[in-house]
């Protein structure tokens, strides 16, 4: 079976990154060996508050939660499942106030084009900026207490192990995307062109998936760039949807605020600037249904196909 033993691993980022193994070593086991490093190369700086080591512990942990369960020697073993848990934990504890960081961006550029008095802006841009700092500094202490001592050790050991061969690598992709593809194509299908940003936001989550799963593929196997490039956009493209609604929705709730208080002029204000980001989010529903997303959904089926009749044939 065609493994790409000397391949230089893309797993991380689009850098290349040469990979430092044994030579009798599997290439999972070096591309697990990879994201633990960087995991944990990272983790101080999260701690400390850091804006990027937080953005990459969250990129990390989530390309392990993909990775571990194919190239894991024993999937269901008490220490993978243990080690899925607290990179799902950790993934939660370094997305707290991701939300306002994005939103924060995002205002500055839509806000001031919202034809509404700009001291409605400036007090709206303030109270946004509060509730960021809130959240920085409650992300800050639940990393400061996330205890990773246990996870360090698991996913050393697990490395240790080393990851399984070819053939059961390939089986295990295949059959983790072709569930995962499937899943994504029922709620595509159901959702039809509704526009529905919590349902979407889930769709989203399947992409992001599927991406570093086909990372995985072109690592490993030697598998196209395309699958990569097609649902990273997806990703993209959801994800702006999602920040925008979810914006939307928090000066949503401040101009009820203001109603409550009587300040009727300031909660209209404010609800122009919220429809003008639904707006958006609109726009980009309108872009992401001109996308064929079923046919690419239905391609990667295929490619899990020819990656299961490869592992038969290992």
């Amino acid at each position: 079976m065609g493994v790409l033993v000397g391949r230089r691993f893309l797993f991380q980022t689009g850098r290349v990154v040469k990979p430092k193994r044994k030579e009798s070593e599997q290439p999972t086991t070096g591309l697990l060996r990879e994201q633990v490093q960087r995991l944990f190369a990272n983790l101080p700086g999260a701690q400390a508050g850091q804006e990027e080591p937080i953005h990459q512990i969250r990129v990390a942990s989530r390309r392990l939660r993909v990775a571990l369960p194919v190239a894991a020697r024993k999937p269901a073993a008490r220490r993978v499942r243990r080690s899925l848990k607290r990179l799902r934990e950790l993934t939660r504890l370094a997305g707290q106030g991701r939300d306002f960081d994005v939103g924060a961006a995002l205002f500055d550029r839509e806000a001031p084009k919202a034809k509404v008095a700009p001291i409605v802006v400036r007090l709206l841009r303030d109270r946004l900026a509060a509730t960021r700092t809130r959240a920085h500094k409650k992300l800050a202490k639940a990393l400061a207490d996330f205890d990773a001592t246990r996870l360090r050790e698991d996913l050393d050991i697990l490395v240790k192990r080393g990851g399984v061969d070819s053939g059961e690598t390939a089986l295990r992709l295949g059959s983790a995307r072709r569930k995962r593809a499937r899943m994504a194509l029922e709620e595509l299908r159901a959702l039809g062109r509704n526009f529905a940003p919590m349902a979407l936001h889930s769709i989203r989550r399947h992409c992001r998936w599927l991406r570093y799963a086909a990372e995985l593929d072109r690592t490993l196997f030697g598998g196209g760039d395309s699958a990569v490039r097609r649902f990273k956009g997806l990703q993209d493209i959801l994800g702006k949807l999602h920040d925008a609604f979810v914006l939307a929705e928090w000066i949503a709730r401040e101009a009820t605020i203001r109603e409550t208080q009587g300040n009727l002029a300031r909660a209209a204000a404010a609800r122009v600037v919220s429809a003008r980001l639904k707006d958006r989010a609109q726009a980009l529903h309108h872009r992401f249904l001109r996308i064929k997303t079923a046919g690419w959904l239905e391609s990667s089926l295929r490619r899990n196909a020819a990656l299961l009749r490869q592992a038969a044939e290992a």
